[in-house]
């Protein structure tokens, strides 16, 4: 694939490495002296130096014969100047554009329904307040992404020492789990990534990603020690995009939310726009004003200021005063690989979270649903089979599937299946694939055949 990345910053470098990973041939487009620098010293893709909004650079770039356009500056007026050249002057098929405003989305929406090809804008502030949302019921998890209809999830939890599953063979799995199987997807053990296989062993310090039906997460939980709050109260520092689309949201479940926000305009227009949720000036690192406001009471945590530092300090400050669960916005790779020694239950990249719903879009194949996983090693795919598919010519188990791929789970006729090496994907199924990232080429070839 020839792909086009407009914005050379931490999501366009981020999603340019990962392209690049995979084996495509990527052009950036940057105009930033520092980011040009830091581009080239760290990536082996085309650095194009201009405004990627000019029809001339993109020229350059090679936009006459790419297959994506990923447009993902700082500026929203700049993504949108961008993906519409490229659709309507160079009729690139696949348009990507990073959206923060919900006008210019709308606006987007409205222009792409006028125009061949394929479209869509991503929004990073929404797609952290949906993980935020997905994760606030489930305690403990690092990570989570429904699939399938919401009849399955992959969720992500560190293995403490002492826990009934470290030392556990996967194979054995199914006898904690009869009625409803749970699989595990993947392991994080140190620095390397595994996509297990039946043989496989937990360890006690792994963190790992299980595939679990819904209806069995108290039972999963209760093995890790786990029990969901009483209490169901959410406290949120930062009255950012994310603190207040979070906390809006919240209200329209009900959901009793504290607002701490340090700037006293900000936080009065906090409170003028939300119509629940208790707003309080100040800092969410003061420890007396955490005290003060019961946060030993609350269910959850969220940090998500602009001061991505000082939310893990807060996570910090808030688990140790015994709060049930923390999250801590963080788009510093460094920061976020220390999740699990510091404590905290997740880590919030709006980063990551861009890159992976782009990534989705730009793939081969029929798909309905893709996440990556921490630190964008894994990705989970959801996607309808069809007769043409690679995946139906044999069993599981004959079909030659590399080792860093499985097939986690299958839906047929609305029943959810886990199936075994002798099991056979059919046409009209819809599959739940895990692989590892640099297997990612491989499956894409298995989907379309």
């Amino acid at each position: 694939m020839r792909a086009v990345v407009v914005g050379g910053g931490l999501v366009g470098s981020t999603l340019a490495a990962r392209l690049s990973r995979e084996g495509h041939s990527v052009a950036v487009v940057e105009n930033g002296a520092e980011q040009i620098r830091s581009l080239s010293e760290n990536l082996d893709v085309q650095i194009v130096t201009g405004n990627g909004t000019t029809v001339g650079v993109l020229r350059e770039a090679g936009i006459e014969n790419c297959d994506v356009l990923f447009a993902c500056t700082s500026s929203d007026e700049a993504n949108m100047v961008a993906a519409l050249i490229g659709s309507t002057i160079f009729h690139v098929p696949k348009v990507v554009a990073r959206l923060r405003e919900l006008d210019h989305q709308a606006s987007f929406r409205a222009i792409a329904d006028n125009l061949n090809g394929d479209h869509v804008s991503v929004n990073p502030d929404l797609a952290a307040v949906e993980k935020i949302l997905s994760l606030l019921p489930v305690p403990g998890a690092l990570d989570l992404a429904p699939f399938l209809d919401g009849r399955l999830l992959v969720a992500g939890f560190p293995i403490r020492p002492g826990s009934d599953f470290a030392g556990l063979l996967l194979s054995h799995m199914r006898l904690l789990f009869p009625a409803s199987p749970v699989l595990v997807v993947a392991i994080r053990r140190g620095e390397r990534w595994l996509i297990p296989r039946g043989e496989d062993e937990i360890q006690a310090a792994d963190t790992v990603y299980f595939a679990i039906d819904p209806g069995e997460m108290d039972n999963f939980l209760s093995l890790f020690g786990v029990r969901r709050a009483v209490e169901s109260r959410v406290v949120i520092a930062g009255a950012t995009r994310i603190g207040l689309a979070l906390a809006a949201r919240l209200e329209q479940e009900h959901t009793p939310v504290t607002l701490f926000e340090e700037h006293e305009e900000t936080a009065r227009q906090a409170a003028a726009m939300l119509s629940d949720t208790l707003v309080i000036r100040g800092t969410a690192t003061n420890h007396d004003l955490l005290v003060e406001e019961g946060i030993e009471r609350a269910s959850a945590f969220v940090a998500c200021t602009d001061k991505h530092p000082q939310n893990v300090v807060a996570c910090l400050l808030a688990r140790r005063l015994g709060v049930g669960h923390t999250f801590a916005l963080v788009d510093d790779p460094g920061l976020s690989g220390l999740v699990g020694e510091l404590g905290i239950d997740a880590i919030i990249s709006p980063r990551l979270l861009t890159v992976g719903l782009a990534l989705h879009f730009a793939r081969r194949g029929r798909i309905r649903a893709a996440a990556a996983f921490l630190e964008d090693f894994v990705e989970a795919v959801e996607v309808d089979v069809v007769a043409e598919s690679r995946l139906v010519r044999a069993p599981l188990a004959e079909l030659g599937l590399p080792r860093g791929v499985i097939v986690a789970a299958v839906l047929r006729d609305g029943k959810l299946l886990v199936p075994t090496g002798r099991d056979r994907i059919v046409p009209g199924d819809r599959a739940l694939l895990v692989t590892a990232v640099e297997e990612a080429t491989t499956l894409d070839e298995f989907l379309t055949g």
